[in-house]
């Protein structure tokens, strides 16, 4: 018997029926399941080091805001003042008094400029470790009992004290006018202080009408007082 031969194959092969699936062997290949080109894989993996790096940047930029913000909170934070250890002089400052309202040293409650409608307000910045600050003192508690039924109210500012100590500073110079406590500097840096003690005299419109920078003297006080009340000589 005669062996078929390839031609015989070739011949005997029938054409698969219209719309019917090519043989398994037949099938055209799915992109997908070729294998990825050299080239393919570089440009994946560049793909990826640009997003880290765009991630990277942004960590960065998010960074540094965050260390821009604190550098300039730091900067506008109440700084520590000098000593002006010198005697005062009086000088003229026409602007608004900013807004004040601290609690009370030794005592309950707060207190503020608000609280002393259509009164003249000797604000004293001072504290217990300021040695000008106690030269001053008994001046200052003397023209409190002078002028404080003229229409003149006296309040004290304890600069970043402790508060058992700014009250044995009010017993020892026998000081009976309120003071408010400032912790923090907030209240100094609001009234742009450069040094203890500071002293204002603030007018019932709430108006700065004098500073003082250094120790008052009581005469220097009184007679600006009296000027303000218009009865100065």
């Amino acid at each position: 018997m005669q062996r078929p031969t390839d031609d015989d194959h070739r011949t005997n092969v029938k054409p698969a029926p219209a719309g019917a699936e090519p043989e398994p062997d037949q099938a055209t290949p799915d992109p997908r399941s070729r294998p990825r080109r050299p080239e393919s894989r570089r440009e994946a993996a560049f793909a990826r080091l640009a997003v880290y790096a765009m991630v990277g940047a942004a960590i960065v930029l998010v960074v540094a805001g965050l260390w821009r913000l604190r550098s300039l909170s730091e900067t506008n934070a109440p700084q520590a003042l000098s000593i002006a250890d010198a005697q005062a002089v009086a000088r003229t400052d026409d602007r608004p008094a900013p807004p004040l309202r601290a609690p009370v040293l030794g005592g309950d409650g707060e207190l503020g400029l608000a609280d002393f409608p259509g009164k003249f307000v000797v604000l004293n910045f001072w504290a217990s470790w300021c040695g000008p600050c106690r030269t001053e003192a008994p001046g200052l508690e003397a023209m409190w009992q002078r002028f404080g039924d003229r229409g003149v109210q006296f309040i004290g500012v304890d600069y970043r004290d402790n508060d058992a100590a700014g009250e044995a500073f009010q017993r020892e110079f026998e000081i009976s006018y309120p003071s408010v406590v400032d912790p923090t500097g907030a209240l100094a840096f609001d009234y742009e202080l450069t040094a203890l003690p500071t002293t204002f005299v603030i007018t019932p419109d709430r108006r700065i009408a004098y500073r003082f920078v250094g120790y008052v003297d009581e005469d220097l006080l009184r007679r600006t007082l009296l000027r303000v009340l218009g009865d100065a000589p």
